[in-house]
């Protein structure tokens, strides 16, 4: 048997507390539960627990401390409900561990209806100066037994707190049976002719009661009477003979629109137009003063005569700080009238030119200005040079300046550097234009310059683009982690860090290592799988000429197969494996390595937007990629992308704020916007890939873009660029173009104006890794020249020349290729390839073995010759994921451009070349 008590603690009309006694008369009980239909809902329930709710039906059973009931055991559990105020408190139909019971309960108190509480509106006048009280009546609707509270603040309408009304907040408190209570608000007191303002006080959070009426409007009724009128004060224009001599004047009326009963001022000067002040008229300032009820004075300004032929000049008179007036017309036009007998005025011409522009400096294009007869006088013209198909900066010096022919003269020259370069290009032109001649006429006023190329036309590249395009791949297979597959092309690696995420219970083996260190970094990793996907997408055929396709995808698999183990839920993804300075305290092959790697991961409560939106990219570019080839991979990627783009967009913040060790060596410095653009540029792409027309991501991708960095470029932290790309590429729009446009206008300008260069023709932007910004920009302006707009094959040659500076192309005929080219380097700062048994970065004194295809970082400055291949020198001899993985891209339009397809015996002698397990001695 048991019995049931249930009361009602408290009934407040909308809610309620109640408590429910259960007593055991019956043989012990190991667990219980109790169940009953109620016409409220329970908003919070402690010392039970809701098992389930069908419609109005409660299932309740123990907690974790009270299952157990002896014989005539007690045990109690309450909750707080929520109802309709006419509702009852009292549930019914009880049934005990599953069997109906019988039983009375207590019957609660009948609710009582609280009050309503209600504030009027009030109006009254604001008076000239001080404080006047407004008084808002804040009533009940009845008497109550109780202390009723409301809260009350202000809320600007027209009238504005501070200027119209000092604001107030407070709390309204009715003791047991009143009813009315005022809120007096002060109201501030002006003489401004203004319009009714009305304000507000708001009601909120009653206590025993509810608000009927929650708004009181304020109305202040201005009672200023509008100003004396003031009259308007004008000038005229004027029109005069100049006079072959002395000076003549020029009368200006200046009027008020009304008599005035006080005095009336206005200052004025004169202001040079074509007319001259000192040559064609004498310049003056002063004041006019209109005594009461005067309405009209003269200002006049000396005219000089002369006997030159001349067009008609004006100059003007301007009326400033009136007092007891206002400006009407403030302008008067003075228009002097030449009255001299005209003379011969010389015409003037420019003629057209062409020259060639050289391989290197500058050489000059001269032109000839002529003037069609002598003149007694000087004449004048001012030229300028405007861009057309040559620009500015990089094709060109851009001048401008003012030509003089002396008296009799009737010859000039204008002088234009040109700026040589060794580039293939098409013909360019700018013009020359002339405008404002004085004492001449402009007859032929724009000379068109064109510069013509002297450069041999590119018919083939200059390197095997295949052969380092397959070598690439070698690094990639070299930075591997974990279980190594049996076709593993480099034999001096093997099985590494199988521990890889014990720590946390997740399998996180596999990955690539992320430079000459052996820590994980998800950030660059996904930025580099990011790059090498674009290169596939984009020059597929390259690939597959040399043979490298499967390669590429094999490279790419190894890197998303990684991230989709790190997206171990739709909120959740590992994005570090290691610590930086623990893992860098060790020298060594990754194989004998045996520090800690502990598993960092970002998650809703410790967002990083730009992680997750960088693995959204990665995976959703990586699916195009697969399309064609595993559809069934493809979908999977392209649905991991999807909800990692979803987890960067609703939990906003930077991934190294979560990670706080990534921030020592990836710290995030662009913020995560640029990531949410990329991100849903290439989800768009992706699903367009799969044949979907929906425009959500696109949309995204166009709300969040902010511009790009014209002075940076694509990195593994800023993705702003390639954003600017792919949208250029698939809109069309001239927001896009332009911005793309401006920035590799930068990084081609060879005149000092933009990036820095080398003299051997290499774009310089940062000491640190300088050839992956280079290969970078070369492969993204590559795409846009292939794809959108390529300048008079500006941008075409840019990344070509780039990346044959890289192969060798350069003042020290260096290829700056591990195993590819003459005089590559043979010891990048990698631990691997060094191969140390010692712990000791100079112990062997050579590196073991040949990191074959790695880009190293390049010329620490703007200096061809700023490198040196020494492996303690991490700045210039460094390695990394995504230092390659732009480059790559690159190759591979190289080689779609200029390579041969590669024989199955060139693709084997290149095998056996890039397995070479240790360097040549």
């Amino acid at each position: 048997m048991t019995t049931i008590n249930y009361s009602v603690v408290n009934d407040w009309g909308v809610g309620f507390t109640a408590n429910v006694a259960i007593t055991n008369t019956g043989s012990s009980l190991n667990g219980w539960t109790f169940s009953f239909d109620a016409p409220f809902e329970i908003t919070n329930l402690w010392n039970a627990e809701i098992v389930s709710r069908q419609g109005s039906r409660y299932t309740i059973r123990n907690a974790s401390w009270n299952g157990s009931l002896a014989n005539n055991g007690t045990v109690s559990f309450g909750f707080n409900g929520s109802k309709a105020i006419s509702a009852s408190a009292t549930p019914s139909n009880y049934a005990f561990n599953g069997a109906p019971i019988s039983t009375t309960p207590t019957t609660p108190t009948a609710p009582v209806t609280p009050p309503t509480i209600a504030i009027g509106d009030v109006s009254m006048v604001e008076g000239s100066s001080g404080t006047t009280s407004v008084n808002f009546e804040v009533s009940l609707s009845k008497a109550f037994d109780k202390s009723v509270t409301v809260q009350y603040t202000t809320a600007n309408g027209t009238a504005i707190a501070g200027s119209d009304y000092v604001a107030k907040s407070g709390t309204v408190t009715f003791a047991a049976g009143e009813t009315r209570k005022t809120v007096s608000i002060a109201v501030n007191g002006d003489t401004a002719v203004e319009a009714d303002e009305t304000f507000q006080v708001r009601l909120s959070s009653p206590t025993n009661a509810t608000i009927a009426d929650s708004t009181g409007v304020g109305t202040i009724r201005n009672d200023d009477a509008a100003p004396t009128v003031l009259p308007q004060i004008n000038i005229g224009d004027v029109a005069l003979n100049e006079g072959n001599s002395g000076t003549t004047s020029a009368n200006f009326g200046v009027s008020l629109s009304k008599a005035f009963n006080q005095p009336v001022t206005v200052q004025y000067t004169t202001a040079n137009g074509t007319a001259i002040a000192g040559s064609d008229y004498v310049a003056k300032s002063g004041t006019v003063t209109f005594a009461a009820g005067e309405t009209f004075k003269t200002v006049s300004v000396a005219v000089n005569g002369d006997t030159a032929v001349e067009a008609n000049e004006t100059f003007q008179v301007r009326l400033s700080s009136p007092t007891n007036a206002s400006i009407g017309d403030g302008t008067g036009v003075g228009t002097i009238r030449n009255d001299d007998a005209a003379i011969a005025i010389p015409q003037i011409t420019i003629g057209d030119l062409s020259v060639t522009e050289g391989n290197s400096g500058t050489s000059n294009a001269t032109l000839t200005v002529r003037l069609s007869s002598g003149s007694s006088q000087t004449v004048r013209v001012n030229y300028a040079t405007v861009a057309g198909s040559a620009l500015a900066g990089s094709d060109y010096t851009a001048v401008s300046g003012t030509l003089s022919f002396a008296a009799g003269q009737t010859t000039q020259t204008i002088t234009v550097p040109i700026i040589g370069n060794t580039l293939t290009e098409s013909t360019e032109t700018f013009k020359v234009v002339l405008s404002s001649p004085l004492n001449g006429a402009i007859a032929d006023g724009e000379a068109t310059v064109t510069i013509l190329d002297n450069d041999a036309t590119v018919s083939a590249g200059k390197f095997n683009y295949g052969d380092a395009l397959g070598k690439s791949f070698l690094f990639y297979e070299a930075q591997r982690s974990g279980k190594l597959p049996a076709d593993n092309r480099v034999p001096w690696r093997g099985d590494s860090a199988l521990n890889d995420g014990k720590d946390v219970g997740v399998d996180l083996t596999g990955g690539y290592y992320d430079a000459g260190d052996h820590v994980k970094f998800g950030f660059p990793m996904a930025s580099a799988m990011t790059m090498l996907s674009w290169g596939v997408v984009e020059y597929r055929d390259g690939y597959s000429s040399s043979g490298q396709l499967s390669e590429a995808l094999e490279a790419i698999k190894w890197g998303t197969d990684y991230i989709l183990k790190a997206h171990t839920a739709p909120n959740e993804f590992y994005g570090q494996v290691g610590l930086g300075d623990v893992d860098h305290a060790y020298w060594g092959p990754p194989e004998t390595m045996t520090m800690a790697r502990p598993a960092f991961k970002i998650t809703a409560q410790n967002p990083g937007s730009d992680l997750a939106g960088e693995a959204a990219a990665a995976l959703a570019s990586a699916s195009i990629a697969f399309r064609s080839t595993d559809q069934a991979y493809a979908d999977r990627l392209l649905n991991h992308a999807i909800q990692l783009y979803n987890f960067a967009d609703t939990y906003r913040g930077k991934y190294s704020d979560s990670i706080p060790d990534a921030a020592k060596f990836y710290n995030s410095y662009s913020g995560y916007n640029d990531e949410l653009v990329w991100g849903a540029i290439w989800l768009h792409e992706a699903i367009e890939a799969k044949g979907s027309t929906d425009t959500t991501y696109l949309n995204k991708a166009e709300s969040y873009y902010q511009g790009i960095p014209t002075n940076w470029t694509q990195s593994w932290d800023n993705k702003a660029n390639g954003a600017a790309v792919l949208l250029a590429q698939e809109t069309g729009k001239a927001r896009y173009k332009t911005d793309v446009e401006n920035w590799l206008n930068h990084w081609s300008d060879k005149s000092g104006n933009g990036v820095k260069y080398t003299s051997g023709g290499l774009a310089w932007l940062d000491q640190w890794g300088s050839l992956r910004y280079s290969a970078n920009t070369a492969l993204l302006a590559g795409i846009y020249s292939d794809t959108v707009n390529d300048i008079n094959g500006r941008y075409s040659n840019f990344s070509n020349s780039q990346i044959n500076y890289i192969l060798g192309d350069n003042p020290n005929s260096r290829s700056y290729v591990v195993g590819f080219g003459n005089n590559s380097p043979k010891n990048p700062h990698h631990r691997a390839a060094h191969g140390s048994t010692t712990n000791n970065i100079n112990d062997p004194v050579n590196n073991r073995h040949l990191l074959t295809g790695a880009l190293v970082g390049g010329p620490s400055a703007a200096n061809d010759y700023a490198y040196s291949d020494d492996r303690t020198n991490y700045i210039t001899n460094e390695v990394a994921l995504d230092y390659n993985a732009g480059f790559t891209g690159a190759l591979a339009r190289m080689q779609e451009k200029f390579g041969q397809p590669n024989s199955s015996q060139t693709l084997a002698s290149g095998s056996n070349l890039l397995t070479a397990n240790t360097l040549p001695k």
